[in-house]
Formats: structure tokens, sequence, C-alpha cells
């Protein structure tokens, strides 16, 4: 078998607190960038990346800012474009690279992910990874069938997208969300599928998909679960991975339209968490943003932004070493702001025990690989307990 699972990720929460917090770290002033830079991605926690499109005055390039909130770097995708040949060529012979997307991600080994061709109808097929070190390639994917390719400005990616991994989008007027499997760097059509909508629903452009976790394994026969935003539906929806998407009934999921498409999404000890707009917007688009326990519906933070209300928001969360969670969100031509999230121990308990790797020790105190016929201790995590195998 050639697809591959997200697992749990469990992530030991360094806070004794009784309270979870969140604290605003820094913000960058974007007026300058206006509509060009439209999405943000986190990489390794600390640094942002944004796409900054030439289709409202960008240049075509990945921009990243540093720690500290201060632009750092470029990665020029429209000179690999041209120097690549990846475009279209006209009856004239004349070439004509593509343009870059709205759409940005990053992959469980840091490879920053883009698409390409808005706002036309290229998106959802064309790609381009970069990675880590800064070299970049083209990769092309086909919708997989009976569905059909249409624009789509926003995706999701796990895994290792130069070896094992998966795109997921949810292509402009249609009732499903397409998922690539990605095999040795490639799309392999014969484990790519779509998941259905829930009844009644059909996503524009602007719905956005997003993994919880990116980590994936191979050989296994289950599908990545995800969660889609959509601007023009009310509620979020969630998918196993190959079940179709259902709304999340909890009432905290349950605000109206709004129009802003941004959201992001982490998960420790195999609980999601959703960093979404506060409340309804009305047409207004507010920076309000809340963190919401999928598992129970609890709202464990919230923070109304850098104030204001104005244009569309985007949101990265990333879950670092220490257990914090860096949220990173972007308020299009206004700020680029970054949060640093500790949640309370009460809502992380057992995070460490349930998930460490199990080691059995004789009563003498030396490891034992394979234990059998006698007592041993069983040590797991930072609990230790006697057990007679």
């Amino acid at each position: 078998m050639k697809k591959f699972l997200l697992l749990g990720a469990a992530a030991m929460m360094a806070c004794a607190a009784n309270a979870q917090t969140l604290e605003k770290l820094w913000s960058h002033d974007m007026t300058s960038y206006g509509a060009a830079v439209r999405n943000i991605v986190l990489v390794n926690g600390n640094e942002v990346a944004a796409t900054n499109i030439s289709f409202s005055g960008g240049a075509d390039n990945v921009i990243f800012f540093d720690a500290n909130g201060q632009m750092a770097k470029t990665h020029d995708v429209k000179a690999y474009l041209t120097e690549a040949q990846v475009g279209t060529t006209g009856e004239d012979g004349a070439f004509t690279p593509y343009t870059l997307g709205r759409g940005i991600d990053v992959d469980a080994v840091g490879n920053i992910i883009v698409n390409l061709g808005f706002p036309n109808a290229t998106q959802g097929k064309e790609f381009v990874v970069i990675a880590p070190d800064g070299t970049m390639r083209h990769i092309h994917c086909e919708v997989p069938a009976p569905g059909e390719s249409a624009r789509a400005d926003f995706f999701a990616c796990a895994g290792n997208i130069n070896a094992n991994g998966y795109f997921a989008l949810a292509p402009h007027q249609k009732n499903y969300v397409g998922v690539y499997n990605i095999f040795e760097g490639e799309q392999d059509s014969d484990y790519s599928y779509l998941v259905d909508a829930d009844e009644g629903s059909s996503y524009t452009n602007e719905a956005k998909v997003v993994f919880p976790n990116k980590t994936v394994t191979e050989d296994a026969e289950f599908a990545p679960e995800f969660f889609l935003y959509h601007r023009s539906l009310s509620g979020v929806r969630y998918s196993d991975g190959s079940s179709a998407l259902v709304v999340l009934n909890d009432a905290a999921f349950q605000q109206g339209k709004a129009t802003t498409t941004g959201i992001g999404a982490f998960q420790i000890d195999g609980v999601n968490y959703i960093v979404m707009p506060m409340a309804d917007d009305a047409g207004a688009r507010n920076s309000w943003f809340k963190v919401v326990n999928v598992a129970t519906g609890e709202i464990v933070a919230h923070d109304n932004g850098v104030g204001g209300n104005t244009a569309t928001q985007d949101y990265s969360a990333w879950v670092n070493a220490d257990g914090t969670v860096s949220i990173a969100q972007l308020n299009q031509g206004k700020a680029l702001t970054m949060y640093k999230l500790t949640l309370a121990a009460s809502a992380i308990e057992n995070v460490a025990a349930d998930n460490a790797a199990v080691e059995y020790y004789n009563l003498q105190g030396v490891k034992v690989a394979n234990p059998e016929n006698g007592i041993f201790v069983k040590k797991q995590g930072a609990k230790a307990t006697k057990v007679v195998l």
C-alpha cells in the first residue's frame, strides 16, 4: 500500500499554570504590502512565510519574517518559474511563466509549498516546493476522478512532499475536497481521492483546508483528518480523511457566515484545536480570534487582535518543543502579529504518559529488550510500575 497515516502528535506541555495565557510577542506593519500578501504559514514555530503575489502588485516571491517580526529573506518563485520553463506557451511560441498563487503551507520536514496560477483554473494542479536550503522544484497534480480542476486559493499539506505525503484542497464551486496522495515526491493517482461535502454544500475558492497534524507514516490504510472553513457557509467542517465532511455542531463552531477565510489548527496528545475568527463579523472582517478545543467545544483562549475591522485574515499555528503554541495572524494590509499560547496543565494532562515509548527493566535496573517470564519495571514517560509477564 502507498497511503499514509497522520499520527497523533504528543507534546509535553511545560506549563504548570492554572489558566491559559495568550501573549502578543510582536506585530509588524503590513501597510506597504496591501493585498499582495494574503496568506501566511509558520515555519519551525518562530518564522513566518507569506506569499507576495503579483496579481495584487507584489513580486511573485515568498517572503520570510524572523522571530522578531523583521523581514529576513525572500525566495524568488518567479525567477525559478522562468528559468525552469514552468508556465504556458502561446501559439506564437512565446513562453509565459505561471504566476504565484495565494496558497502557502509547510510540511512536516520544513518544505514550503506554494500553489500557482492565481486566479486561474491552473489552481489545484501546479505547485512549487521550496526546500529549507532554498532550492525549488515544480510538482504537477490532477484532481482525482471524477473531480474537475478548478480554482482553489488555499490548500494544506502533510508528510514530506519531496517524499511521501498529502495535499488537500477544495476546488471552486464543487461539492468535494480533493486529497492528493504524494508518493516518492509525485502524485500517486491510485491513492488520491475525493471527500464529499456535507449535504447541500458546495465550496467556492474561498475555502481553506487545514491538517491539525502533519506527521505521516507509510503503509497505512488510513487517510489524514482535516478541517475546512468557508467564508460563505456557517460553521467549521471536519473529515476523518475518507468519510464525508460534517459540520461541527458545538456552538463554538456555529457562528454565521463571515467574510474572512483564515483558520489554523494544531494537535496536542491527539486532541485537535482550531484557531478561527471570534464571532460573526457581518461583513466587517473583524480581527478577533479564538482557540477552540474540538473535543469539548471549549474556547481555551481568545484575543481581539490588533484592533480595527479591516481586511481578510489568515492564521497559522505551531506546537513548539516546550509545549507552547505559536499563533501567527495576518490582518491583510494592516499587520502581521505573533502570539504565544500556553495551555493550562488541566487541559493537557497525561500528554506525555499516554504517548511516550514503553521501556522495560529488570529488578536490578538493567534495560530488557524483550521481557518475559518474570517481574519487570515498566517505564512510560515519567511513570514507572511493576508488571508480571
